[in-house]
Order: C-alpha cells, then structure tokens, then sequence
C-alpha cells in the first residue's frame, strides 16, 4: 500500500521565440499568443494530480509500514492495489520496498489482521481492518500471537466470517469483505472472547468447566496444566454444574457436581496465589 508513487515528469522542452526588429507588431502579437498557448499547457500538466500508489502484495506484515489503510484517499483507491499471485499469512518481506501484502483468501487475510493486532502497532491493524474493527481490536489488549483457524463460512451477501483460537485459548471471530481480498482493510468486523482469569476459586473453576463445554482445550490448559486438561478429553462435560470451595490457608478445595444430576463429580485443587492468573488448577480428581 506504500509503495513510492510515480511521478510524471512535467514537460521539459520549452518554446522560444525569437523576435526580429523588422517583423511588424500584428507578427508580434501573434507569436505571444503561441507562446501564450504553450504556457498554459505546461502550467496544466504541471497541476495534474500524481497517480495513486499501488500497494504491493508480496508481503504481510513488515516492520517499517507505510501509511495506514486509513489514510487511504477513499475506498475505491484501496481497490486498485495489486493483489499477488499467492497469498500470505502475515510474515516477510519479498517485494524489497517495504510495503505490505494483502492476502487473497478469507483464512489467510484473517490471520495476517491477527498477526498485526498481536504486533501491538495500529499502524499495522490499520493496514487490514477498517477503523471500527481497528477499535475493537485495540479495546482488547495484546494477545498471544499463535492463532489457528478453526473454519470459515459465508457471513451474508459478499463476506466470509472466519473463527480463529490462540495458544492461550482466545476466540475471535473476524468478517472479510470478498472483494477487498487481496486489498487493504477487507476486515470488516469482529468479536473477541479473550480467556479471562477469575480472582476467586469457585469462579475459576467455572470458567474451567465453561471451557471444557465449549471444547476450548487451550482455554482449559490455561487454567490448569496441559496433562490435567488430557483427563478430559473424549469425557462428555456436562450441561451445567454447581461448585462449594472451602479454603485450607493458601490452597483452595472446589467440588463440581455435574448437571442434570448423574452428569459427574469432580473436585478440584486451586493455588490462592495464582488465582487472577494462569495455572491455578494443580490437581483434579473424578469422584
């Protein structure tokens, strides 16, 4: 998108006139209002306006960007950038003048806006997402920067909506538009449900069993360890559940019993110094 615009340069050969004291005032007149002609050529040229850069696409995320896609004249100039051939996710540099690439799927394109999100820089956000996206964005902190796609789908008439999940166990959920691909800011919308750390026992367990509803096993690592979030894979969670926490000095005792009844008993061990943080559940047994 930053690529150096081409500049036209203005005209360089002027128009003398040679006049002669022997030629009479009518020839005079006449060959001031050729010069005259010429003049307003060149000062025409000179005031044409310079084409609009074209933003090269071999690259994603680069570490010196250029202008935001905010700064973009209007939508129909960010539509003349240059796609390429193949897509990217969001890494190197092969075009040698900096500027970004901007992929041509749905998947990729969201992986590279995830990329600049995780980056911490708006200029960079700038580049894939318009500014309602960007603030959404900016609203949720700097996550983690390992991202998978999960799928994607049609979202309504010329979008693609794709769902995405970290190593810490966040989920978003990013909305292309199909025919900005391969163009700036074809990121259009966005939700975001970062994993977040409950400061009381009861509570943390909870959102452990919330993640284990939603199949979240980065979400449920996060919360425990990744052999205690193995015990309960290929186990069916239950539909809800009710916890009683009893405190022993630093440690924490949380009962889960599953919901409908019959669904499971499970008791939890939760450290008091991690809780708000990652890695409180150190133990689990299933009664």
């Amino acid at each position: 998108m930053t690529a150096s615009p081409l500049r036209h340069a203005a005209p360089g050969d002027g128009t003398r006139a040679h006049s002669r004291a022997h030629r009479n005032a009518r020839t005079a007149v006449a060959v001031a209002g050729v010069l005259a002609i010429a003049l307003l050529g060149t000062a025409a040229c000179g005031k044409k306006g310079d084409p609009q850069a074209t933003a090269s696409a071999n690259t994603v995320i680069t570490d010196s960007p250029g202008a935001s896609a905010s700064a973009l004249p209007s939508a129909s100039a960010a539509a003349t950038a240059q796609s390429s051939p193949t897509s990217g996710s969001g890494n190197g540099n092969g075009n040698g003048n900096g500027a970004p690439s901007f992929p041509t799927t749905a998947k990729d394109y969201g992986l590279a806006t995830l990329a600049a999100w995780a980056s911490g820089s708006k200029s960079k956000l700038d580049q894939y997402a318009v500014q309602a996206a960007v603030a959404q964005f900016m609203g949720h902190g700097k996550p983690n920067t390992q991202w998978s796609n999960l799928n994607c789908e049609v979202s309504g008439s010329g979008r693609t909506a794709c769902n995405y999940r970290n190593a810490h166990g966040d989920d978003a959920r990013l909305t292309m538009e199909d025919t900005q691909l391969g163009h700036p800011t074809a990121t259009v919308d966005v939700f975001l449900n970062r994993t977040d750390y409950a400061t009381n026992a009861a509570g943390y367990v909870g959102y452990f069993m919330a993640a284990w509803g939603d199949g979240n096993k980065q979400r449920m690592a996060r919360f425990s360890s990744s052999s205690i979030a193995n015990m309960f894979s290929g186990k069916t969670p239950p539909t809800g559940s009710q916890t009683e926490a009893t405190q022993n000095g630093g440690t924490w005792t949380v009962k889960v019993t599953g919901l409908p009844l019959g669904s499971g008993n499970w008791t939890f061990t939760v450290s008091g110094g991690k809780l708000g943080n990652g890695n409180a559940i150190t133990a689990v047994t299933f009664d």
